[in-house]
């Protein structure tokens, strides 16, 4: 009976640990690759969940690749943005799921 009791307790122990781990947020770097929209002059980027935003940046004279650090838990997300050039504005949305730390290219072009 103390044998099932100790069990009982390691697992429960196990499985709160592997709900807490997940629940909190991992270091992810988005890449806006921006090579598909030349001349950009600005970017914004609006990120949700749900419909709960998330993160919002603005990013003036970008690079053809911007790199955004966020701490985000896992799940799926929606990223709105816009990019400002010479043509006329470009929007979109991308959606991206997060289950891991590390990096993800997004491409914003046409």
């Amino acid at each position: 009976m103390r044998r099932a009791a100790r069990l009982l307790a390691l697992l429960g122990a196990v499985a709160l640990g592997y709900l807490l781990f997940r629940s909190s947020p991992r270091e992810v770097v988005l890449v806006y690759d921006l090579s598909g929209a030349p001349g950009a002059r600005a970017l914004e980027v609006v990120l949700r969940r749900g419909d709960e935003v998330v993160r919002r940046a603005r990013f003036e004279a970008p690079a053809a690749q911007v790199r955004h650090p966020v701490e985000l838990t896992d799940g799926s997300y929606r990223l709105a943005f816009r990019v400002e050039r010479p043509g006329g504005a470009l929007q979109g949305e991308r959606a991206l799921a997060v289950s891991e730390a590390g990096t993800i290219v997004l491409a914003l072009g046409p």
